[in-house]
């Protein structure tokens, strides 16, 4: 039933909207005959040359003298001869035995058409110097009729047809053809629009729409007259200048009706917005288990798989695990036999600001218990008053607020706090409003009454739930708003840096109450700020914390120097101005201009080595210079794109570290960091990792004054005279050759002894427990004889 009565809603507002377009073109073309008329344009006779001028003998009767005479000669009905006004002529006359030119002696002569009871056409000029009888500069008329046409004559070449004239708002200079439709277009235009307006505001149409209207119908009606000058009346002086049937209907009245109605719908469509109010309430609240516990014992169920707190309380609110972490593990109802509700009480470590209280208060809703908050000495909290309460319960429940009466808990509409947690502590926070707010929908507690009541419910894990509300109730101050606005805050904190060589930043400033915001370099008075900022002040625009937030881009901020602005604002923007509250004294905001931010070093750059498949390698970073001498964020990533950063285990220092495990390859790391101004400086790291997994290898031994062993890597050599089969701590150390050459090891020869020598790495690479890198002994070679 909703749907069809909205569709019904929708059609008929169309359909107004089309018909109070069609009524105003409809008015448009009518006043259009009263306002345009038709008027004879230039012709030629049978047997005129077209596209030139008309040569003729001057008719009798032009006298010498100043005053002006006329032979009048009647033109015939059948066949009329008309001139334009503004068509220049040449004409030959007799006066005084002397034959005149007006090309040498008559200045230019214009046409202009008389009535006196039949038509005649009057030539009409002003003598030229040197014409005998008359004073130069001084008017003559000449009448034209038909015999005084010559049939050898060129024609002016224009086509009998009529042509539109009219006059701009009735009272301007009259135009013709083409021109004339436009400023008729223009005229009907400036009055339909005038019309809209009227009615728009007598019937209360949103300001939007009765200027889409407004749009519309003056871009529909100057289209239509647009295309109505192209026709025979307009600029086609004769010929439609858009050929063919099409083009006649086109430019017909018909035509110019049609093409400005799909002109004005189509601009009514695209300017056309309808803005709707709703209260969207949206909670992201965590799993809400089954109330009571009945499903408790299926955890205990299955042999297979012990119990967990996780599954026990997943299966009700009431469900609680037994012997947790042993095996006798086990999920059970706790309380299965609790009948009672939550018992609710105020919450008095909650309330906020410091100076109001709770007193008891039964007239909201008697008997019923319930709460008012009020001040120290008892009276209504002050208006825009950041507001935090809080209610207690003796056991752990979930609560619900509402700010209308409801019949159960189920039937509430906000949870007390945003959570629904079962806790026994719960807060509210929320901003009051002016004694001058109004009514609002969006918000229903944001009523002008002065007086408020919310309604709490509490049940808890087996869903006992509170029968009667409880009350808390406080009441605003009704006299007038005499508070200007209060800043509570900046998007930049007062003393916060902006980055190097940004002489623009875009800030927010977060006021108590609906307001209009300025700026200035200068603490002066509001009227004086030379910025304006961009304010939201409606109830449903307010931020996370309840304030109302106004926007603006400060500039001419200088790099290294304490920029300041100064902010001022003024209360109630819908209220005449001698009501208005604005702050007297200016709000600081100090900018600090930094400079840029530079990495200095970064690590590896070479090999890394290891014996194990995983190796550990530091990425390390230094910063410097910035907006805090380099303390910064840094950021590393192994691709370079743009959401692959991951911001390093140890930062916002001024040296930055990040430990990897890297197997054997080559790596590139991009970093980039970050200061508290915005200055961003990057840099990579390129190194290699190498496992080094073998014990080294002897690739020599020999007796030069002593036994000395030849590595292929940095070495530590011990050996043992009896056999391989010990460790490496046991053996006997040899000493390196040369402290700084360190695979050059020997150690003391004796001829009788065999030397099982041991070696490994710095990475701890070694033989086998019974296994050598070397056996070595002494060799007598004996000569044999030729």
């Amino acid at each position: 039933m909703q749907k069809r009565m909205k569709k019904r809603l929708v059609f008929g507002a169309v359909a107004q909207i089309f018909l109070l377009i069609s009524m105003s073109f409809a008015i448009a073309f009518l006043l259009s005959d009263n306002f345009t008329s038709a008027i004879p344009i230039p012709g030629i006779s049978s047997g005129q040359e077209a596209g030139k001028r008309i040569e003729f003998n001057s008719p009798t009767g032009v006298s010498g003298s100043k005053s002006t005479s006329s032979a009048i000669s009647t033109l015939s009905n059948a066949n009329q001869y008309t001139f334009p006004s503004g068509t220049t002529v040449t004409s030959q006359f007799n006066a005084g035995g002397y034959v005149w030119y007006p090309d040498s002696k008559i200045e230019t002569a214009t046409f202009t058409k008389t009535v006196n009871g039949e038509n005649f056409y009057n030539v009409e000029g002003k003598w030229g110097e040197g014409a005998v009888g008359h004073t130069a500069g001084e008017p003559f008329k000449v009448e034209v009729s038909e015999s005084g046409l010559n049939s050898i004559g060129k024609g002016v070449g224009l086509q009998p047809t009529t042509q539109a004239q009219s006059k701009i708002l009735g009272i301007g200079p009259t135009v013709y053809g083409g021109y004339a439709h436009l400023v008729s277009g223009l005229n009907y235009a400036i009055l339909v629009v005038g019309v809209i307006q009227l009615i728009g505001s007598v019937a209360g149409l949103k300001a939007e729409t009765t200027k889409a209207l407004s749009v519309a119908a003056f871009g529909g009606i100057m289209a239509g007259k647009a295309v109505g000058s192209l026709g025979a009346t307009g600029f086609g002086h004769g010929t439609s200048l858009v050929g063919g049937n099409f083009g006649n209907w086109l430019t017909s009245g018909y035509g110019q009706f049609t093409v400005g109605a799909v002109v004005a719908i189509a601009i009514f469509i695209l300017m056309y917005s309808s803005e709707k109010k709703k209260f969207v309430n949206f909670q992201c609240l965590p799993f809400e288990p089954a109330l009571g516990g009945a499903k408790c014992e299926q955890c205990n169920k299955d042999p297979f798989r012990p119990c967990s707190e996780y599954r026990c309380r997943s299966l009700g609110q009431a469900c609680e695990l037994l012997n947790p972490d042993t095996p006798q593990a086990m999920c059970a109802w706790k309380s299965r036999n609790d009948v009672k509700s939550p018992k609710i009480t105020p919450l008095d470590d909650a309330l906020e600001p410091k100076g109001l209280k709770y007193v008891p208060d039964t007239a909201v809703r008697p008997p019923a218990i319930g709460t008012k908050i009020v001040t120290s000495n008892n009276g209504c909290l002050p208006a825009f008053t950041p507001l935090e309460f809080g209610i207690a319960t003796d056991e752990p429940a979930q609560c619900k607020v509402d700010y209308n009466h409801t019949s159960s808990f189920e039937d509430m509409q906000y949870y007390f706090g945003d959570t629904n947690y079962y806790i026994y502590n719960h807060t509210q926070k929320m901003r009051l409003p002016g004694p001058n707010t109004g009514n609002n929908s969006i918000a229903p507690l944001l009523m002008n009454d002065g007086n408020f009541a919310l309604y709490v419910r509490c049940q808890d894990a087996n869903g006992n739930e509170n029968v009667d509300e409880y009350s808390l109730s406080f009441c605003v101050e009704k006299g007038p708003d005499t508070t200007p606005p209060v800043i509570e805050g900046f998007s930049i904190p007062s003393g916060g840096f902006v980055s190097y060589n940004q002489d623009k930043a875009p800030i927010e400033i977060y006021t108590n109450e609906p307001s209009e915001c300025k700026w200035s370099i200068d603490s002066k008075s509001y009227d004086d700020m030379e910025n304006s900022m961009n304010c939201f002040t409606e109830s449903y625009q307010v931020n996370a914390d309840l304030q109302y937030t106004c926007m603006s881009n400060l500039t001419g901020i200088q790099n290294r120097a304490d920029n300041k602005f100064y902010f001022r604002c003024k209360d109630q923007p819908d209220k005449p101005e001698n009501e208005r509250n604005v702050n007297v004294q200016s709000t600081e905001l100090v900018l600090k201009g930094s400079q840029s931010l530079n990495i200095i070093s970064t690590l590896p750059n070479e090999t890394i080595t290891g014996s194990t498949d995983v190796v550990k390698v530091d990425l390390e970073v230094e910063t410097s210079n910035g907006a805090e001498e380099g303390k910064a964020a840094c950021y590393f990533s192994s691709s370079g794109t743009r959401d692959s950063y991951i911001v390093m285990f140890e930062t916002n220092s001024f040296k930055h570290k990040q430990t990897l495990s890297l197997e054997n390859g080559t790596y590139a790391y991009f970093l980039r960091c970050i200061d508290a101004g915005g200055n961003a400086a990057e840099s990579n790291s390129t190194f290699n990792v190498f496992i080094d997994k073998q014990a080294p290898k002897v690739t020599r031994v020999y007796k030069q004054d002593a036994l000395k062993v030849v590595t292929d890597e940095d070495a530590q050599c011990v050996y043992s005279l009896k056999d391989c089969n010990y460790n490496f701590a046991e053996g006997l150390k040899m000493i390196y050759s040369n402290v700084d050459v360190r695979n050059n090891l020997y150690a003391e020869w004796k001829p009788s002894n065999t030397y099982y020598i041991k070696c490994k790495d710095l990475y701890e690479n070694q033989p086998e427990p019974n296994k050598c890198s070397i056996i070595a002994s002494a060799i007598t070679l004996t000569g044999q004889k030729a």
